[in-house]
């Protein structure tokens, strides 16, 4: 189906972009899991992008910690479901596309129905424990999974798309979850938010993937970028045995 007028002219500025097709991302479907400071920034993007399914999972309320680098939630968002609230400020942007927004756990039981069907998982979470069920999901279904991560002046993210490279339990063995809450502040969130925006829109366009089995990490206070390659663990409990 081509464009019609009032989305060429929406989407004039970026439809000049090279190698850019906007029919290839309206027919797209992404799950961004957790919509605080990495989720609401590149969910935010995704969907001004034209991208034209977005789920958003979410179980929390918004709270004041919050609002130092949730983009997409005011005061007047405080206590409500964060799914709910990002949903409705998602279709303010753009209501041409479509936007899904679920207030409830990820777990085994409903990651299926939840990221069945996407194109690419981004994570925008703040615990292992649903990072892990997102990746072992990912892994079975071979949907490439999209990791952020933001921690006091450093952040850092990584595709993963096994058997071609390792999944994210390759990065994570032997972490365990805490409960300790995290330092971060707004715009770092936002830094890896705008760049996982960024991965996922070449992912969706079919250009070459430059995070592919590595990570980025950034560091805010010295502006530095260090790219690393990501090994497969062949003794992996998640992807050893995911033959290509």
């Amino acid at each position: 189906m081509s464009l019609n007028d009032k989305e060429k002219e929406r989407y004039r500025r970026q439809l000049g972009v090279r190698s850019w097709d906007q029919d290839r991302l309206r027919s797209a479907s992404v799950l961004v899991a957790g919509v605080g400071g990495l989720g609401g920034t590149s969910s935010l993007y995704l969907a001004l992008a034209g991208v034209g399914r977005l789920r958003i999972a979410d179980r929390d309320r918004v709270d004041p910690s919050n609002l130092n680098r949730q983009v997409l939630f005011g005061e007047e968002s405080v206590g409500r479901l964060k799914a709910e609230e990002a949903g409705r400020r998602l279709r303010e942007a753009n209501p041409r596309i479509q936007v899904e927004a679920f207030a409830e756990d990820i777990t085994p039981a409903s990651v299926g129905r939840l990221a069945g069907g996407c194109s690419l998982i981004v994570d925008g979470l703040d615990n292992i424990a649903t990072r892990r069920v997102l990746n072992a999901y990912s892994v079975r279904s071979r949907i490439p999974y999209l990791y952020g991560a933001v921690r006091g002046w450093e952040g850092m993210l990584g595709l993963f798309e096994p058997p071609g490279t390792a999944c994210l339990e390759c990065l994570l063995a032997g972490n365990k979850d805490t409960d300790t809450e995290l330092p971060v502040f707004g715009s770092l969130a936002g830094t890896i938010g705008l760049l996982q925006a960024t991965e996922s829109l070449k992912h969706l366009l079919g250009l070459e993937r430059t995070l592919l089995g590595r990570l980025l990490i950034y560091d805010g206070r010295d502006m530095t970028f260090d790219l690393v390659d990501v090994a497969r663990n062949p003794s992996c409990p998640v992807c050893s045995s995911l033959k290509a």
